[in-house]
């Protein structure tokens, strides 16, 4: 009896307990999608997401600058920047780098950038003013953003 009992609720937990998998594509755990922080002493100065499908550029209140020309920004994402985005992802390979730099700890500021591709996470620290010209070019293109 007890052997029956047993079957009857393992049988019950494997109907319940088990998930079966769909092949959708989670947008969450597929593709590209970097957030970037700007952070200076003072706090964060702007906020950018950038995936596949749309970039935004959002100021946090209390920005400093006229607040006729600073507007948050939404759009589309091109191909070409897209494409660039992760040229720079796959050629400083941020997924697994470890970069740590503190400008804002000297009064400068600090790019705090977030890349999450196929379920992978990683951050990556980079100083907004560089003495050598490593990460210029990236730099550059999240400035344009």
């Amino acid at each position: 009896m007890k052997k029956t009992i047993c079957l009857v609720l393992m049988s019950v937990f494997l109907l319940f307990g088990c998930k079966k998998s769909n092949n959708t594509n989670d947008s969450s755990t597929s593709g590209l999608k970097v957030e970037i922080k700007g952070i200076s002493g003072w706090g964060e100065f702007v906020n950018i997401t950038v995936d596949q499908n749309k970039t935004e550029v959002k100021y946090p209140a209390g920005t400093t600058g006229n607040p006729q020309t600073v507007k948050d920004k939404s759009y589309k994402t091109s191909e070409d920047i897209f494409r660039k985005l992760s040229s720079y992802v796959e050629t400083y390979d941020l997924m697994n780098a470890k970069i740590e730099e503190c400008a804002r700890c000297l009064d400068g500021a600090d790019y705090v950038i977030t890349i999450k591709s196929g379920g992978k996470i990683n951050t990556v620290t980079i100083a907004e003013q560089r003495t050598d010209s490593k990460y210029a070019d990236v730099l550059d293109f999240i400035k344009k953003l």
